[in-house]
Parts: C-alpha cells; structure tokens; sequence
C-alpha cells in the first residue's frame, strides 16, 4: 500500500501554479453578536490553469488566520409589515355607498342656503316708524354736517376776498445710492413737509449727503441710515453724494432736487 503524505494547506495569495489571481470561496458562521467568514476552498482564476485546493477538512475558525471577519449584525429596527386588508366585493360596494352619501352631504350643504334665525316679519306700523324715525335722523345729520362745513368755511376767510387752506404736513421718502443718484428725482412737495433721505448704497461703506443750497451741514451716512429736513421755504433745492475723505469729491451723475410750492 502506497505511502501519502498530506502537505498542509496555506490560504494562498495568488497560484502557485501559474501566478495568476485566486479566489475564496467562504462559509458564514455566527458568533454570539458577530458572524466569521471562514474560507472552505481556493482556485485559480486562469481558465488554462486546474489548481485548486478544499480546506473542507475540520479546522478550528482560529487557525485559520487569513479571511477571518468579525462584524457586527446592524441594530436597525425591523418595522412590521403592514399588510393591508384584501377588499371584496361587498366591502367595496359598502364603502363606494359611504362616500357617495358624504359627497351627498357636503353638496346639499352648499347648496342650502343658510336662514337667519334673527330675521324676523315687521309689522307696517313699525316700518313706517322705522322710516320716519330714519328720515328725522338723516335729516339732523346733514344738518349738523351743513352747521360744521359752514363754521370751516367761516373760519377759513379771515378777510374777504382770500380763501386759506390749510394743508398738514407730509414726509415724503427719498433713496440714495451712487449709481442711480435720487430715488425720485425730481420731486414736488409743499411748505412744511419733510424729505427723508434713506442710504441704499451696498457698495461703499459710507457716503456724504450735500446740500448744495446750504441748508444743513454735510451729513454721514452709513447703509441704512437716514437724514430727514423740513422744507419752510418755497423754491428748487438740489443735493447731491460726495466721497467720504478729506476732499469730498461728489460723484457724477449722482445729485437730485427738490421743489418746494
């Protein structure tokens, strides 16, 4: 009887045949809250090239050192499948009735108009005093109001001939930047109203206000900030944006008026 000698076998890297790429064929087996990969044989992946070798004998998971994997199994929590109820014919036939009596409910209840519990039928005494009570004070009304517009009127003709009226006093806003100049310009406003002047400027950290008339001094304006003036006098008063340095230059094209009637 011939003698065979076993060769142990080794978790193989590549062929020792031919050199080329091998691969592992491997079992999962679990292990308390871990599974280990165990290799159970090897072959080459030449197609001209037969090596192979079965670690299929019983090993210990370790003795066997390469290819061993220890994961641990995700805690993901399993949502229960929702299975939903097979209909038959019957339920769908009791459930098409159901909606079509809401549908029904909600239609009539659009269409119905809704009484006035409070209305109530006037007799024709009542409605002829209604009226006449109505009339009277209708009547006292317009002539309180005719009493008031006259004292106005009378009020506002201090001397024959010359009518005053007196207007109050509006502001009126106005934007600044450099590239558009005057945010309306030119505008029109009366004696004791008041410009509020607003820095839209988002490129430059600080412009000047001038008033080229002199009517206040050099105002600093930051983004946002704003200047307001009341205008006590008519006339055409023109402003313009400067640079924020030593020289203040103005700006071209950057000015704006206003006229005060």
């Amino acid at each position: 009887m011939p003698l065979t000698i076993m060769m142990p076998m080794k978790f193989a890297e590549k062929c020792p045949k031919c050199g080329g790429f091998v691969q592992t064929k491997s079992v999962r087996k679990s292990i308390g809250l871990g599974f280990v990969e165990i290799p159970i044989a090897q072959f080459c992946l030449n197609p001209v090239c037969d090596w192979y070798q079965d670690f299929a004998e019983a090993r210990k998971p370790q003795d066997i050192k390469e290819g061993y994997h220890l994961k641990a199994p995700t805690l993901e929590r399993k949502l229960p499948q929702i299975k939903m109820p097979e209909l038959s014919r019957n339920h769908m036939i009791v459930l098409g009735g159901v909606v079509a009596i809401i549908i029904l409910y909600f239609i009539i209840s659009f269409l119905t108009p809704l009484s006035n519990p409070v209305d109530k039928k006037i007799s024709q005494d009542k409605l002829s005093e209604l009226s006449i009570n109505t009339t009277t004070n209708t009547t006292n009304t317009f002539a309180v109001a005719r009493l008031q517009e006259t004292q106005k009127v009378i009020t506002a003709l201090p001397t024959p001939g010359r009518i005053e009226v007196k207007i109050d006093p509006r502001s009126f806003p106005v934007k600044i930047d450099v590239s558009h100049g005057f945010i309306p310009d030119p505008i029109t406003i009366n004696i004791s109203d008041t410009i509020i002047w607003t820095n839209v400027e988002n490129l430059r950290l600080r412009v000047v206000l001038v008033s080229s008339n002199g009517l206040f001094e050099k105002q600093l304006l930051q983004e946002s900030d704003r200047y307001q003036y009341q205008f006590n006098k008519s006339g055409k008063y023109t402003f313009a944006l400067a640079e924020y340095n030593s020289t203040n230059k103005e700006y071209p094209n950057a000015t704006g008026s206003v006229i005060v009637r």
